[in-house]
């Protein structure tokens, strides 16, 4: 799972998340919000990046176009766009290294684009050129790129939409000089792309929260594959009787284990175990008795090997012991204490009391 808390998540349930992608608005459950912005802060934090930086450049090369169309405020525009883009690199740089808040990041731009808005309007007001109530209609720019940005959340981004459009706006009716028309015009055109854009916001992250969710799904379904497979890997090289390894495993493990002692030249020795007249105590006690009597060998006979030590069950009533590193004179000397702590053991006493001998 994607950069998310799994703590966080194993509260949350597969069909919570269903249910919670079901709803049209695919709310982020309490419990997984933490995650969602660890997730987004991972994923977007590149992309607000570069877009707070283009978005910076493109202000500042307005200071062209201002140069082109109202010439008359020119010098004052470049001076004040050089000014505010420099100040707000710094701001940006800032708090893309040091903040850790991925919805802090979401609204820089939109915050910057508010004040950019308003310094655009003061220089435009300043100016004697006809051109300004044409020119005015450039301010679309900060409404498109302000909403376009946003990847997190949508409510604070249309709160920031609503004070930028207040903004301009403003500009606009203190541009037009109470002419009511051009203000109705504007308004006609700047509607729209208001709209518009807040729609591509709004299923931008709305697309971001599902995938999120959708992310989370994947990480369980490959969660549980990897605990089915472990299970049958498990199940497909132990004994189910005993718990020891079977004898698939052993052969797997010895293979290796002699590959590596030959190339080692190091001494490896095998054990082998075999219950005298197991057959008998079947015949006389039951099958389910002489299972008892196995499993008590095994778990005896394990508790006195070393951890590269491996045991295993090789046939019905016969085990076997792998010994890495181990010369002939150790295995001996293991096999005599095993035998001793097997018989120490009284594993009679796991069979039935009304039928022992």
């Amino acid at each position: 799972m994607p950069a998310m808390k799994m703590a966080e998540t194993e509260v949350v349930t597969r069909v919570a998340i269903e249910q919670t992608l079901s709803r049209p608005l695919a709310p982020i459950p309490a419990g997984l919000r933490s995650a969602f912005h660890d997730h987004q802060n991972q994923h977007a934090r590149r992309f607000l990046l570069w877009v707070n930086l283009l978005g910076q450049a493109a202000f500042l090369s307005y200071a062209l176009a201002d140069w082109l169309i109202v010439p008359d405020i020119a010098q004052l525009s470049l001076l004040m766009r050089t000014l505010y883009t420099l100040l707000v690199f710094g701001l940006t740089q800032a708090c893309f290294r040091w903040c850790r808040d991925i919805r802090l990041l979401d609204l820089l731009l939109p915050a910057c684009i508010l004040v950019a808005a308003m310094l655009w309007f003061w220089l435009l007001a300043r100016s004697a050129s006809p051109a300004v109530t044409t020119y005015q209609y450039a301010a679309l720019i900060f409404i498109v790129l302000a909403n376009l940005c946003v990847q997190v959340h949508f409510l604070p981004a249309l709160l920031m939409s609503m004070l930028i459009s207040a903004v301009i706006v403003a500009g606009v009716h203190h541009l037009v000089a109470g002419q009511d028309q051009a203000l109705l015009v504007f308004c006609l055109v700047y509607l729209p792309v208001l709209f518009f854009s807040l729609f591509i916001s709004f299923s931008a992250t709305l697309d971001r929260r599902r995938a999120f969710l959708h992310s989370l799904l994947d990480a369980m379904t490959r969660t549980d594959l990897a605990q089915a497979n472990s299970k049958l890997q498990t199940l497909a090289h132990t004994d189910p009787l005993t718990g020891i390894s079977n004898r698939r495993q052993f052969d797997l493990i010895a293979e290796r284990e002699v590959a590596r002692a030959r190339r080692q030249r190091e001494s490896i020795c095998v054990l082998m175990l075999d219950v005298d007249f197991f057959k008998r105590v079947n015949d006389r006690y039951g099958h389910d008795a002489g299972d008892r009597v196995l499993c008590a060998l095994a778990s005896t006979a394990r508790r006195m090997l070393r951890e590269p030590d491996l045991l295993a069950r090789f046939g019905g009533e016969e085990f076997i012991v792998l010994l890495p590193e181990t010369g002939p004179g150790d295995a001996m000397r293991l096999a005599e204490r095993m035998r001793l702590a097997v018989q120490a053991e009284r594993l009679h006493e796991a069979l039935p009391a009304s039928r022992r001998i």
